[in-house]
C-alpha cells in the first residue's frame, strides 16, 4: 500500500515538471471544502464536528504570482442529528509561488458568514498547485478557518411558582476549524 501511494506521489510530482504559472487575466476556482472542528451545543458540551460542501471564487489575476476575487462556499454538517450549515461569502487574495518545479501557494478568505446569525469568517491556507493541462491546475490545500456567530442569550429563574426565561442580549462566538480543499483552476 505505502509503495502505491510513494508511486502516485511521485508521479504527480513528475507531471508538474513543466508547471505553468498562472497567467494574467480571469482565474476562476472550484473546490470540494471540508472542516474537522468543535462546536459548542447550547452552551453545555463541545463535540468534533465535520462539514462538507463546495466552495466557487472568480477573480483577476494580476501577475503569475497574485490573484484577488471573491467567492462563496456552501457546506452541511454531516451528522445525522443537526442541520448546521456554513455558508460564507468572502473576498480571497492568493499568492503562487515557483521554486524549480516545486509550486507551492498561499490564500486567505476573509469575510461574512451568513449563516447561525451572521459573523466574521476568516480561512487562511497553503497548499501545493499541480499543473493539469496549459490553463488548469489542480489545487490541495490545509489550513485554519475561523467562523463567527452570534446566538441570544437567556437568563433562567424561578418566581414564586412561575419559572421563566429573560432575554439578556446577544452574544459572539467564533469557531476555529482545520480545512481541506481540493479542486481546480481554470
Amino acid at each position: 500500500m505505502n509503495r502505491k501511494l510513494l508511486v502516485c506521489a511521485l508521479s504527480l510530482f513528475a507531471t508538474n515538471a513543466f508547471a505553468l504559472q498562472p497567467q494574467r487575466g480571469y482565474r476562476g476556482f472550484l473546490e470540494w471544502s471540508n472542516h474537522v472542528g468543535d462546536r459548542e451545543y447550547f452552551g453545555l458540551e463541545k463535540k468534533s464536528t465535520f462539514f462538507t460542501g463546495g466552495s466557487t471564487s472568480h477573480g483577476f489575476q494580476f501577475n503569475e504570482n497574485l490573484f484577488v476575487g471573491g467567492g462563496l462556499s456552501i457546506e452541511k454538517q454531516t451528522d445525522d442529528y443537526s442541520n448546521n450549515w456554513i455558508i460564507p461569502i468572502f473576498a480571497e487574495v492568493r499568492t503562487d509561488q515557483k521554486f524549480g518545479i516545486f509550486t507551492p501557494f498561499a490564500d486567505l478568505r476573509l469575510g461574512f458568514s451568513a449563516t447561525d446569525g451572521g459573523g466574521l469568517f476568516v480561512s487562511p491556507s497553503i497548499g501545493y498547485r499541480f499543473n493539469w493541462g496549459r490553463k488548469m491546475g489542480i489545487n490541495v490545500g490545509i489550513g485554519l478557518t475561523v467562523k463567527g456567530s452570534r446566538s441570544e442569550l437567556y437568563e433562567s429563574n424561578w418566581e414564586g411558582d412561575t419559572y421563566y426565561f429573560k432575554y439578556i442580549g446577544d452574544t459572539d462566538h467564533y469557531n476555529a476549524m482545520f480545512n481541506f480543499r481540493i479542486g481546480i483552476d481554470f
